[in-house]
């Protein structure tokens, strides 16, 4: 199978799943997150795939969610991902932090900070992307206010220096699940996902299984294959 270097996942439509089997919102993003966990292991595992970025809280979300859900969450991630650290270390895969952390809580920061030291593998271009209180306008407001800082000449080159993802190859593949209600992008990479090929699913975030995800990457080449032909 023909794998792309970097792929994108915006989980979405978890509230709807939950409501349907009686889950509280705390057991739902408990499954989602362990989904996603699922899928990343599986990506640096088992594929050829150098980049995964996922979007766990963006801008809006953190204004939009109450205080309980907001702590829950911040908890979960340290809970819950010590499976992905081994997988990591055994496979030397870098760890990316994408977004402002100047919202976050300072535990939460200071395990981010701690774990982005921690797994930095110079030998290696695989790279988990986390994705946390990120938004497309926000990571461009940042990098202008630190190119600004630097009194460095105003280019191209230079801000994408200062953004989450300017060192990183560009998307390949976004996939979004959620199609139903929400087949758009929610202003999310749009500076790193212009020519990206964009799938969306019906599916809950907890129901984007292994195999759904091959599903997605062969339809990924389908389309590949299909544009190569009529070249």
């Amino acid at each position: 199978m023909q794998y792309p270097k970097h792929i994108a996942l915006i989980p979405d439509w978890n509230r709807t799943w939950a409501k349907e089997l009686w889950k509280t919102s705390l057991e739902w993003h408990l499954e989602w997150f362990q989904r996603c966990i699922e899928l990343a292991i599986h990506i640096f595992e088992n594929t050829t795939i150098d980049v995964f970025t996922l979007r766990w809280l963006s801008t809006e979300n953190l204004k939009n969610r109450t205080k309980i859900e907001l702590n829950y969450l911040f908890d979960l991630y340290k809970r819950i991902t010590e499976n992905l650290y081994d997988m990591m270390r055994k496979n030397h895969v870098n760890f990316h932090f994408a977004g402002d952390k100047t919202q976050l809580p300072k535990h939460l920061v200071d395990f981010i900070n701690e774990k982005e030291s921690e797994f930095v593998f110079p030998d290696s271009s695989k790279t988990f992307v986390l994705a946390v209180n990120y938004g497309w306008q926000d990571e461009i407001l940042r990098a202008i206010k630190k190119l600004a800082d630097s009194w460095e000449e105003i280019c191209k080159e230079n801000l994408e220096k200062y953004m989450d993802f300017g060192w990183l190859p560009t998307v390949d593949l976004v996939i979004r699940t959620k199609q139903k209600l929400a087949k758009r992008l929610s202003w999310f990479m749009l500076r790193w996902i212009g020519y990206a090929q964009l799938y969306f699913t019906d599916l809950y975030c907890p129901q984007f299984t292994v195999d759904e995800f091959n599903k997605a990457i062969e339809r990924r080449n389908s389309s590949l294959d299909s544009q190569n032909f009529w070249k």
